[in-house]
């Protein structure tokens, strides 16, 4: 099976857990209060389970090289995209300015874009994929709030990279590589079997979010401009350069997916918490959200 016949399978799975997720807003079932907690159960429970478990796995030099060579392309990957950023949406207002450089900076590669990943590529992928985060969620919470709040707070920044589950599992995976051995087979087993809950629960949360949001008031003129960004130019750039440096197929397709993702969700979150256009950053996910469940699969046929 092709990677574009496996994407299309997978973005088909997706879309059903997305309107699961609509379903489940509509009808209250799932209450705006509520996904908050399912949020902190992803990000803190799920997600770094995902991740510790495809570190339980026996890791030879050619895979270590090609993880010292995915963190090379997520750096150089980020600074492009900054780059364009700043050159795209300089004469934007400050407010908006803002969130667009940040939705162009950063996609939902964790949330979304890793349980793509593990579906299309396996462990595998996984294990590239969070080698390839580690850079981008440390820029997110210092570079990237710097485009919200001012450098006195750099911190308060540096306190909440500390915290992030997901970034610390990561650490915890590379000393689990060079230990004598692995998880037991009870624990191995429930850290898979909880990993393998990211997929849906992270779809059905962009669902309830899709769910509760008023879907005519996301036709903005930016937001699209931000989408076509995110989800084509940015992939098709990373697609030349890193073919043409005759990278791994692996390593650039998991960086593409990767990239490929629509805006952060915590791009809405960190606007509204810094003061910044929070309502139009919810226009730049929700956009992003609904068209890349169709442009990720017809991207793969660049493969």
């Amino acid at each position: 099976m092709s990677v574009f016949e496996r994407m299309l399978n997978t973005q088909a799975l997706m879309f059903v857990y997305v309107v699961t997720g609509i379903i489940m807003a509509k009808t209250k079932i799932l209450k705006h209060e509520g996904r908050s907690s399912f949020i902190n159960l992803l990000l803190d429970i799920t997600l770094p389970c995902m991740i510790l478990n495809s570190f339980n796995v026996d890791i030879g030099l050619s895979e270590l090289i090609s993880a010292g060579k995915i963190l090379i392309i997520s750096t150089v990957c980020t600074l492009i995209a900054w780059l364009m950023a700043k050159i795209l949406w300089r004469r934007e207002p400050s407010n908006r300015r803002a969130v667009l450089e940040f939705a162009t900076l950063f996609s939902n590669a964790g949330n979304a874009g890793m349980p793509i990943v593990a579906s299309v590529f396996g462990a595998e992928g996984v294990f590239y994929a969070s080698f390839y985060l580690l850079p981008v969620r440390v820029l997110i919470w210092t570079l990237g709030l710097s485009l919200f709040v001012d450098e006195g707070d750099f911190r308060e920044r540096m306190m909440i990279l500390l915290k992030t589950p997901s970034l610390a599992v990561v650490f915890i995976g590379i000393a689990l590589m060079f230990m004598p051995f692995r998880l037991p087979g009870v624990l191995s087993v429930a850290v898979k079997n909880i990993g393998d809950m990211t997929g849906p629960l992270s779809m059905m949360i962009i669902g309830a979010a899709l769910g509760e949001s008023d879907i005519r008031s996301a036709f903005d003129t930016d937001a699209f401009k931000l989408t076509a960004v995110r989800l084509v130019i940015l992939p098709v750039i990373y697609i030349v350069l890193l073919k043409s440096a005759g990278v791994d197929d692996i390593l650039w397709q998991v960086a593409v997916v990767l990239t490929a993702m629509p805006a952060a969700a915590n791009t809405e979150i960190i606007a509204e918490m810094y003061g910044k256009d929070y309502q139009f950053a919810a226009r730049c996910v929700v956009v992003s959200t609904v068209i890349s469940l169709v442009s990720v699969p017809l991207l793969t046929l660049l493969f």
